[in-house]
């Protein structure tokens, strides 16, 4: 088929059946007010409009600091326990405001400047021909788990000079936070395995940094380690910066590869161009990035009460930009619910709408154009193997926990 419509009732937000087809829901959402109060989550809101998303993520009014009470709601005794993840989630550069934050953004950027990420090119090529040259020697390949699992994690991994030995490890890890970070509905008890998680990669990285000394690779770990004696960055911030490339290098692009793959081998139309055109696979990129985004939502607080749409959200709130609503407003692009990589002028918010803007946002769009470029080209018969996805359960990350196809 050349399209797929979802005509499923609308399941309640953040449910295990909006998990798996969050479009109806987001249908219905579409169609009441910009700004909408989650009557589930006293004190927090969720943007649903691409115009209200755009104009409410550069208001100044907006923080990314955000506060644990409204992001991270738990008892007093457990905020107390989970005191080390909520410190070190504030060192991040994505939890900072200006000043701060453009500072530490500054300097980062060179590290994911186009001419950098060109230069990584020939790497992940490589790395994409070995998987590749792997899957077809396997029995029953699982394009997640041999494909885009593998890939972004040795890519971020080799910058910050994290042993091969340890990317299964680090996978672990990173996913046991993300399990937590993209769930609306948090629990302590998932909290708990994230503190976890990030001590151990926390860990990972003062022995890495330890261990470098005076040797300079040329990496990305080299540029933070300049960057924290230019910037006095504590140990503990220079780890944190680390642990956030880390997970953000490798769970969202997993998921690009990923749900790619999936939606193309749905539409054989846009398929069949993607294996004939590298232009096609640039743009096909894109569309997925609007039409299944890997990342769904992220979240602000609000510093001062802001009125929009006919709403009042008072300050100290915190907001939900349900960016993977916006991208199916029909007030921002015609037949949203359509899958089409000639679309003009694609402006999908995938990677964010304000100063934080993802930095490695050109190193996903070329680790994903490689990788579905080489894998639907490299196999003309490629054809999935379950006939329903099964779909993560992390909310604002959304990916398949397996697909297994035949080649």
């Amino acid at each position: 088929m050349n399209e797929i419509r979802t005509q499923q009732a609308a399941a309640p937000l953040f449910s295990p059946a909006f998990i798996q087809d969050p479009y109806p829901t987001y249908r219905e959402h579409l169609a009441g007010s910009p700004v909408q109060p989650l009557a589930a989550m006293p004190g927090r809101w969720a943007v649903f409009h691409y115009q209200a998303c755009c104009d409410l993520g550069r208001d100044p009014r907006l923080s990314s600091a955000r506060r644990v009470p409204n992001f991270f709601p738990v008892g007093a005794d457990d905020r107390l326990e989970l005191d080390e993840l909520f410190r070190h989630l504030g060192r991040w550069i994505m939890m900072k405001d200006d000043p701060e934050h453009g500072r530490l953004r500054k300097s980062m950027n060179s590290g994911f400047s186009p001419a950098a990420i060109e230069q990584l090119k020939p790497r992940v090529a490589t790395v994409v021909d070995e998987l590749l040259r792997r899957l077809e020697l396997m029995a029953e390949p699982d394009l997640i788990r041999d494909l885009a699992y593998p890939l972004p994690v040795r890519v971020i991994s080799r910058l910050l000079g994290v042993p091969d030995t340890l990317h299964a490890e680090c996978v672990a890890l990173s996913n046991d936070f993300a399990t937590w970070f993209g769930n609306p509905l948090r629990t302590p008890a998932a909290a708990r395995t994230a503190q976890t998680a990030v001590r151990q990669l926390v860990a990972l990285f003062e022995t890495i940094i330890r261990e470098r000394t005076d040797r300079n690779e040329g990496d990305l770990l080299d540029l933070m380690l300049e960057i924290a004696r230019q910037a006095q960055l504590t140990p503990e911030e220079l780890y944190a910066q680390c642990v956030l490339l880390l997970i953000a290098g490798h769970e969202t692009t997993r998921n690009l590869i990923g749900n790619g793959i999936y939606t193309l081998l749905r539409h054989p139309e846009a398929l069949a161009e993607v294996r004939a055109s590298e232009s096609a696979v640039r743009a096909a990129v894109e569309e997925v990035l609007r039409y299944e985004s890997p990342v769904q939502a992220y979240g602000r607080a609000t510093t001062q009460d802001i009125d929009y749409g006919g709403v009042r959200i008072p300050a100290g709130s915190a907001l939900f930009f349900l960016i993977a609503a916006g991208h199916r407003d029909p007030r921002h692009i015609s037949d949203p619910d359509r899958f089409d990589i000639h679309r003009k002028h694609n402006r999908h918010l995938a990677f964010g709408t304000d100063a934080h803007v993802c930095l490695g946002s050109t190193l996903a769009r070329l680790e994903g154009q490689i990788a579905l470029g080489e894998t639907l080209r490299r196999f003309p018969a490629l054809t999935l193997m379950d006939s329903e996805p099964e779909w993560s359960p992390i909310y604002a990350l959304r990916g398949l926990r397996r697909m297994r196809v035949r080649l």
